[in-house]
């Protein structure tokens, strides 16, 4: 008996980030029921070759995931702020699903069809750069809206001008920010506790904000393709309670 698909494989071959070998799936066709972000497609960057748990354990999710700080294996020994994804739940699952050949590869024009109308997550999971931007504009080009966000803006070779208008700096200090303003991107900033400076405000589908609206709803992380203030949101992952006490304590 045969599956229905469950998404589309928009992109198999090596990681811009390092060469690796790395698949795109573009997931949830009908939209996430997440709760903070609406009805997303949402899109998965792993590497084909290695399950992503063990990827992250070893450090082999530097291919998908480039020099984020947020990284498990970079965190441990920072003791920055983990990555909220649950790795070993939903994107296990996904990765699983691939292996399997739940997922059809499919032409971009096919992808993009698919997703005319729809809202775009352009990184679920992994660092939508870690893909070539012309497979991004390709597939998402008849799409309602995109949201994305990326670590590797200041990264030798990084093309500012072609993924600016497709996702928002991920930035971690204020300085970070500044840097990524003057290079040409908006900023998405993760604060310790609230602390929206100048030029910024607080993201609508934050707890910090009441939850006021959803990713889906709000057009505010589009990248440069909009005009508007740069985005801060209060870090929220495991351990934000004793690093905010220890920033205010210092």
């Amino acid at each position: 008996m045969e599956h229905k698909p469950l998404g589309y494989i928009a992109y198999e071959g090596p990681s811009i980030i390092d060469g690796a070998p790395i698949v795109v799936i573009i997931n949830k066709i009908d939209g996430s029921k997440n709760a903070k972000t609406g009805a997303i497609v949402q899109s998965f960057i792993i590497r084909s070759d290695i399950d992503p748990v063990k990827a992250l354990q070893t450090g082999a999710d530097e291919s998908i995931c480039g020099h984020c700080e947020h990284r498990p294996i970079k965190a441990r020994e920072t003791g920055k702020p983990p990555c909220y994804v649950q790795v070993a739940k939903s994107v296990l699952s996904v990765w699983g699903a691939y292996r399997r050949g739940r997922y059809v590869k499919a032409d971009p024009a096919t992808i993009a069809s698919a997703l005319a109308g729809k809202i775009v997550r352009i990184g679920t999971y992994g660092d939508g750069a870690a893909a070539p931007v012309q497979m991004w504009n390709q597939i998402t080009r008849y799409a309602a809206g995109r949201r994305g966000y990326t670590h590797q803006w200041d990264s030798v070779g990084f093309d500012v001008d072609a993924w600016a208008p497709l996702v928002m700096a991920s930035a971690d200090t204020i300085d970070q920010a500044a840097k990524a303003n003057l290079m040409g991107m908006r900023v998405f900033r993760v604060s310790q506790g609230v602390d929206v400076q100048p030029g910024e405000a607080m993201c609508p589908a934050s707890a910090e904000s009441g939850r006021k609206s959803t990713c889906a709803k709000c057009t505010l992380c589009s990248g440069t393709s909009i005009k508007a203030r740069d985005i801060v949101i209060a870090d929220h992952a495991a351990g934000h309670a004793r690093r905010t006490i220890a920033i205010a304590t210092a």
